[in-house]
């Protein structure tokens, strides 16, 4: 299951800000892009050098994640689709206690990420997960399919196994269509990218949008 790259969210934070700082008109936009952020010995090293330079090194991750948060919190919005704090609690939770204090410690460490930040992050996936799978729906021939071609690994009847089924369904369903209904919601809300450097950022799009809860270990 793919873990968060929480490192693109102070990527994002500086590459946003040093972008809306050429986004300021005549005597502010120069001073501020010219804004000096280092120095080595004489030399500075200016916000407009960093700005260049983040783009380079991460901006194409850094747009590809800004760009599938605001899809996704716009079609929310629009369909009035919300998480809860008590649907994210019942997911995160059990988690928590499943992997224990410690490890869920050693997990946030890992990650470079608190707790609070990573609850924002599994909120924007349930909130995605709810939407896809309006949008997709899995059935019912499907999950008696998926049945019948592994009843003898799930060693069960499917109602003692039905759970475990759909979830593996889902999973299926998730990596067969999510790339391109990512797609559809882009040319819905009329996603443009204005600036060359960041014109190819599908690639970055096909690995957030396998995104996931983390498991526990």
């Amino acid at each position: 299951m793919k873990k968060f790259n929480v490192s693109i969210l102070a990527a994002s934070a500086l590459v946003l800000g040093l972008a809306v700082a050429g986004c300021t008109s005549g005597k502010e936009s120069a001073s501020s892009s010219t804004e000096t952020l280092a120095k080595v010995g004489n030399v500075s090293i200016s916000k407009d050098q960093a700005y260049e330079a983040m783009k380079k090194e991460a901006g194409k991750r850094v747009m590809s994640d800004l760009i599938i948060k605001e899809v996704y919190k716009q079609e929310a919005n629009a369909q009035g689709i919300t998480v809860s704090d008590q649907e994210l609690d019942a997911k995160i939770n059990p988690i928590k206690e499943k992997m224990g204090p410690e490890k869920f410690q050693e997990y946030l460490t890992e990650e470079e990420i608190t707790e609070d930040e990573l609850r924002e992050r599994s909120r924007l996936i349930m909130l995605r997960d709810k939407m896809f799978e309006k949008a997709y729906p899995i059935t019912e021939e499907q999950i008696k399919e998926y049945y019948e071609k592994n009843k003898e690994k799930l060693k069960g009847t499917l109602e003692e196994v039905r759970p475990k089924v759909t979830e593996k369904v889902k999973d299926k369903n998730k990596r067969s269509n999510m790339s391109t209904w990512i797609k559809e919601l882009k040319q819905k809300h009329n996603v443009q990218i204005l600036d060359k450097a960041f014109e190819k950022v599908e690639d970055q799009e096909k690995e957030a949008d396998k995104a996931e809860l983390p498991a526990s270990k």
